[in-house]
């Protein structure tokens, strides 16, 4: 019989209080979103209790923790993809500056792991252009420069690198 007397307090606890700040809170749109919320607390005082009555868990954490770890997935997804534009950015820069034209470079890595880790890179050479500043304008030697740029990366160290001719 206590669990049923202490659901009960609550229930009574929760309505006193609502009426409470019902008489406290000055009328207008404010009184109305108490009201509100007042009432979804009372609702969840009164459900609560009933799935252990018909012998199943129920646990609103499971509700309430799975948001904050996707705003936690969000915000490391996005900060990672920063990164990673931020570097696709700078090596096709400083491809563009040794003299390589139209070089896409893409980088395949787990942006969903807190430590970014680069997997491979892959580097797309069919539409290539040599710049008159250009030394030697043959494949081989474009595929050299390029790799003499990525070993500048530290984070890039290790990493596969692929092109396509």
């Amino acid at each position: 019989m206590g669990a049923v007397s202490s659901w009960l307090l609550s229930i009574a606890g929760v309505i006193i209080l609502s009426v409470l700040a019902e008489f406290v809170l000055p009328d207008g749109q404010i009184n109305r979103y108490i009201k509100v919320i007042f009432s979804f607390v009372t609702l969840l005082v009164i459900i609560l209790p009933l799935p252990n009555l018909f012998g199943k868990e129920f646990d609103l954490s499971k509700f309430f923790g799975s948001e904050s770890e996707n705003l936690q997935e969000n915000y490391l997804y996005q900060l990672n993809l920063d990164k990673l534009t931020a570097l696709q950015k700078d090596i096709t820069d400083d491809i563009s500056k040794s003299g390589l034209k139209n070089v896409e470079v893409s980088i395949n890595a787990n942006i969903l792991e807190e430590d970014l880790k680069i997997l491979s890179i892959y580097v797309d050479l069919c539409e290539i252009e040599y710049a008159d500043n250009f030394e030697n304008k043959n494949i081989q030697t474009a595929k050299t420069v390029i790799r003499e740029i990525l070993d500048d990366y530290s984070i890039l160290s290790g990493v596969e690198v692929q092109f396509n001719e």
